[in-house]
């Protein structure tokens, strides 16, 4: 009997260490995707494995967490492939980040780009842009809304972007970057109805091919260009060239190797030049050095986390801000989104 008991406990012993080191391999090879280089990710295999992952150890966050990633970006891998997303591939990613917050409602894994919660927000509001690009208006509302049911959409969030917008002079145009920002923008604008006199045009999205079409068939922006030419636009040489619009001159330098502007700089360069600044132009607070086109020592704090073109060099602007008001901002936020917190550091600073 003994000798049977000892053969149970060993044979189970060995089970559970056979599981966990499959779980870790698991879950270690799924990683492995992201940390490849663009072109060689392959997220069916991230998935496959983090699956395998997720069924061994169900109430592990990091292994759900990165299969909701792996989902996402099995479904739109980048910003040309926002306008196809499929709602199965959202679900399945949505839900993954759902149950992150229900059993650990601070992650404390590893993280990708976003938290639980703001992926929840990028998700819907992707899946609603799908929608909206292909001119399917109440499936893009029931998107947007599902987003904000599955937890999506913050209170915090969408507040904080009001204010961004409400920092913005009537018919301004309003350079973004990132999901964080872009997307409760285009919330609040499509859902809400709220300031849609500002046209918000996400300098990243400018590197797609679809996005400058859509934007002039949105009539949100104007370009330079010929319309037929704006989805072949691409990489270009580039040497330092100084561009002159109405009485406001500076130095355009390449931002890809000394040599190229890529098709995104070309592009918002031409929505400045379509402009001539008639409507004023904004850039969202933090906007990537490398993507505001050499107007980096030119953009001075204009209100609340935007930042405007300073034509005269007369310094930045005296801002006054209401400390209640702030507070109550900050009161806002999800203590256990770092995402969000990373906001509240950065308003504490204003």
């Amino acid at each position: 009997m003994k000798i049977i008991v000892t053969i149970l406990f060993v044979f189970f012993v060995s089970i559970t260490y056979a599981q966990k080191d499959n779980f870790e391999r698991f879950l270690a090879e799924g990683k492995a995707e992201f940390h490849k280089n663009f072109e060689e990710q392959d997220y069916d295999v991230a998935v496959r494995t983090l699956e395998r992952a997720v069924q061994l150890k169900p109430e592990n966050t990091e292994a759900k967490y990165f299969l909701g990633y792996a989902y996402s970006r099995l479904n739109a891998k980048d910003g040309a492939s926002l306008i196809s997303m499929k709602l199965d591939l959202t679900i399945k990613s949505s839900e993954q980040f759902e149950a992150v917050n229900k059993l650990t409602p601070k992650y404390e894994g590893e993280i990708v780009v976003l938290d639980p919660y703001s992926k929840i927000t990028s998700e819907w509001g992707s899946m609603a842009m799908t929608y909206w690009h292909k001119g399917q208006k109440d499936q893009a509302l029931w998107a947007f809304n599902e987003g904000i049911k599955r937890g999506g959409f913050s209170e915090f969030i969408l507040a904080l972007n009001k204010k961004i917008l409400d920092s913005c002079n009537e018919n301004s145009i309003l350079f973004t970057s990132g999901d964080q920002l872009t997307i409760p923008l285009w919330y609040l604008q499509i859902v809400e109805g709220y300031r849609k006199d500002i046209a918000v045009v996400d300098a990243n999205l400018l590197e797609s091919s679809w996005y400058a079409t859509y934007l002039v068939k949105q009539k949100v922006v104007t370009f330079d260009l010929p319309e037929e030419t704006l989805d072949n636009l691409e990489i270009q040489e580039w040497a330092p060239q100084k561009i002159t619009i109405g009485d406001f001159a500076w130095t355009v330098n390449p931002t890809y190797e000394n040599t190229y502007l890529f098709r995104c700089d070309l592009l918002l360069l031409s929505i400045l030049k379509a402009n001539k600044f008639e409507r004023p132009v904004f850039f969202t607070d933090g906007f990537p050095k490398d993507r505001q086109l050499s107007l980096t020592d030119n953009l001075w704090s204009y209100g609340f986390f935007v930042d405007a073109i300073n034509f005269y060099d007369d310094g930045p602007l005296e801002l006054e801000s209401d400390t209640s008001e702030m507070d109550a901002l900050m009161a806002l936020a999800i203590k256990n989104s770092p995402d969000e917190l990373w906001f509240v550091e950065l308003l504490k600073r204003l």
